[in-house]
């Protein structure tokens, strides 16, 4: 059933013709909002109350969520029923986060490769050789537990753009760096043609490809064939997505910087997380009420777009990673069954870390004609290692500024007088924070986002788990390689390509 066909769809839309959420100032003050639209999960805690809905329409999206049975489908999708159905595969990626895995071959053999790797201290460098999801994940989280990295600088390759592989032979010794190439078919053609010139490059310094280089991939025959010994080939299940695939050996990076201790609690984290989206009830069911507010704004309030502002520095690239997870998986014009969607799925995601999002485009933010939902990021204290003079004052603005752009957001500030200085308000925000930045909590965090898509994508009646709108320019590019005046390329395509 598409979200337009559901019947609770038609009650809200009949219930909007009567209510008005450009102004939230007869909302936002009411006392019992504060209990009533914030929900906690240990010390992660979600605030809604300056989101455009009130009580009863919040009651209605959650009848909305229990018509569509999501709660009995989260149960299929947990227990490996095929869900993805254009690709005839189960959906895997929660395995990776339950205790069950540390007792498999795979972890074993990670967990022994990672624990070598640092114990013989050979490597000054690991650089993780990949794109889309087998670079994004790994990179944001890299960036986000920085300080519990215990060893060698950690680097990685995407674009097939020269400059980033020349900087890593400038930089790295080929006898003390280990590349991890990672591909979940062996057939990227961004990560194999990075590969093959770092292939190279350790062959003219006479280092041996097995001893520098290991390979991440679901096909391990073409990783053979490729020259990888066994014992250098990590295989990941076909049924694990790229997008949400940094909780298995493509995360091996993530691994061997935190080590086995920290690993161990960023998949708590995720667990934890899981364990609450597939026992919670929907009322209090933390991705599935965030998932709410997605299809309330995307399709009811016509907000096209989704904005993304951490508060802290460390999830610079967290932005980045929700946008590929989102429009990735939700970027879709058809429902499970192939028939075109009659309201759209997917919002815009975008965003930047904040307070340097507030000097760039929280102008639009407050004033453009567009309204932007905003998801506003931010640990309530600085890490414990952070020891220096005026660290916890810069955190308490950092809080302040945080507070400050969602409540100017939503309250506005009226100036009939000057219409340059006025603000229409009206702008809805949720504020999520935690603690601090720990493996546990940023393993919360990403998989909370995961289970917001997934929720979503159920509400939706769609297909989160498969991606076939990215193939077609592969298709097309690897045509153009083999011949670059295909009869299929337009003319201006062929002149383009032949100019000297």
């Amino acid at each position: 059933m598409q979200l337009a066909d559901n019947p609770i769809t038609k009650i809200i839309l009949e219930k909007l013709k009567h209510k008005d959420f450009r102004n939230l100032n007869h909302l936002i003050f009411d006392e019992k909002r504060s209990s009533e639209f914030q929900y906690e999960l240990l010390d992660l805690k979600i605030d809604i109350t300056r989101q455009s809905l009130d009580k009863e329409i919040k009651e209605d999206l959650i009848n909305l969520a229990k018509e569509t049975k999501i709660k009995k489908k989260i149960s299929e999708l947990i227990s490996g029923v095929k869900v993805n159905l254009s690709e005839n595969r189960s959906v895997d990626h929660f395995s990776l986060r339950k205790e069950e895995r540390f007792k498999t071959q795979e972890w074993k053999k990670l967990r022994n490769f990672v624990q070598n790797i640092s114990s013989k201290n050979n490597f000054k460098h690991i650089v993780n050789i990949g794109i889309g999801g087998s670079d994004l994940g790994p990179l944001m989280v890299n960036k986000a537990l920085k300080s519990f990295y215990k060893v060698p600088d950690i680097l990685y390759v995407s674009n097939i753009d020269p400059t980033k592989i020349s900087e890593i032979f400038v930089k790295c010794n080929p006898k003390e760096t280990l590349f991890i190439v990672t591909s979940k078919s062996f057939s990227t053609l961004e990560t194999l043609e990075n590969a093959k010139i770092v292939a190279e490059w350790l062959s003219k310094h006479k280092v041996s490809l097995n001893y520098s280089m290991v390979a991440v991939t679901s096909v391990r025959k073409k990783a053979l064939d490729w020259g990888f010994k066994d014992s250098n080939i990590f295989e990941i299940s076909e049924n694990v997505g790229g997008r949400y695939s940094l909780w298995s050996s493509v995360g091996m990076s993530i691994f061997i910087g935190l080590g086995e201790d920290n690993y161990k609690n960023f998949l708590l984290g995720a667990r934890t997380m899981d364990e609450h989206f597939i026992n919670e009830e929907v009322e209090n069911n933390i991705p599935i009420i965030l998932a709410l507010l997605r299809i309330w704004n995307r399709n009811f309030l016509n907000r096209n777009n989704h904005c993304i502002v951490p508060y802290t520095d460390n999830l610079s690239k967290f932005p980045a990673w929700a946008q590929q997870l989102e429009m990735e998986s939700n970027g879709k014009g058809v429902d499970i069954n192939g028939a075109t969607l009659k309201m759209p799925a997917s919002p815009i995601i975008w965003g930047e870390v904040g307070t340097n999002a507030q000097h760039s485009f929280f102008q639009f933010l407050h004033q453009g004609l567009e309204v932007s939902p905003t998801d506003i990021l931010v640990p309530r204290k600085p890490l414990s290692t952070i020891c220096f003079k005026g660290s916890e004052k810069n955190h308490e603005y950092l809080l302040i500024n945080a507070i400050a752009q969602a409540e100017a957001l939503a309250r506005g500030s009226v100036d009939l007088i000057n219409q340059n200085k006025n603000f229409l308000g009206g702008r809805p925000s949720t504020i999520i924070s935690w603690e601090e930045n720990t493996p546990f909590y940023i393993g919360m965090l990403i998989a909370l986002y995961e289970n917001i898509t997934i929720a979503s994508g159920l509400l939706w009646n769609i297909n989160s788990f498969d991606q076939w709108g990215v193939e077609l320019g592969k298709t097309i590019a690897n045509k153009i390689s083999n011949d670059k005046n295909d009869k299929d390329l337009t003319p201006a395509a062929k002149k383009f390509l032949n100019q000297k």
